[in-house]
């Protein structure tokens, strides 16, 4: 029996640890990403989880669990901007693009790491919502594209343009940066 009938049908407190602990870190990410205040986004992965916790049988009901916890924490993480009407900011750094630009083993590359890794979130940080949304799902989360599409609510090709775009916009911003560097 998996995790999530476990808990739908046995109120099982040791499944739903596992799935706690296993999505609360994702979903938080995710929501500060979109809150921009790590404590409002606790408090919107908390609502999520419990509400997971309370569904009782209709969670055998979910086909995608991940999908759904995403689709879910997006939808309050928005109600709580709507109340709060504040603006999006994300920052963050996709480890891929640091690992290939740095060379991990030198020690005289520490500040550099550091410098980069600021560069990279200001970049990121600077970018149309959406397509900061799309780019941390896709390449911080992992998450394929179908996915991506039925957490954020758009189309394939919508999800691939706004990624196409943040990479352009990273890659150039990165060029600019290392050739400034020289």
């Amino acid at each position: 029996m998996i995790l999530q009938e476990k808990m739908s049908y046995l109120q099982d407190e040791d499944s739903y640890k596992k799935l706690f602990y296993h999505f609360y870190p994702v979903l938080l990410s995710f929501c500060t990403a979109i809150l921009n205040n790590k404590e409002d986004a606790e408090e919107v992965v908390s609502e999520v989880m419990l509400k997971v916790w309370t569904m009782g049988e209709a969670l055998t009901r979910v086909d995608n669990l991940t999908v759904y916890l995403f689709t879910a924490a997006r939808n309050k993480a928005y109600d709580a901007l709507r109340k709060k009407k504040r603006s999006i900011a994300t920052i963050s750094i996709s480890d891929s693009i640091q690992e290939d630009i740095i060379d991990k083993n030198s020690p005289e590359n520490e500040y550099t790491r550091a410098e980069l890794e600021e560069f990279v979130r200001k970049t990121v940080g600077a970018l149309p919502t959406q397509s900061q949304l799309v780019f941390r799902l896709v390449k911080e989360q992992g998450l394929p594209y179908k996915q991506v599409t039925q957490v954020l609510g758009i189309s394939l090709n919508t999800a691939e343009t706004h990624m196409r775009l943040a990479l352009k916009k990273i890659r150039t911003a990165l060029d600019e940066y290392l050739t400034e560097k020289k």
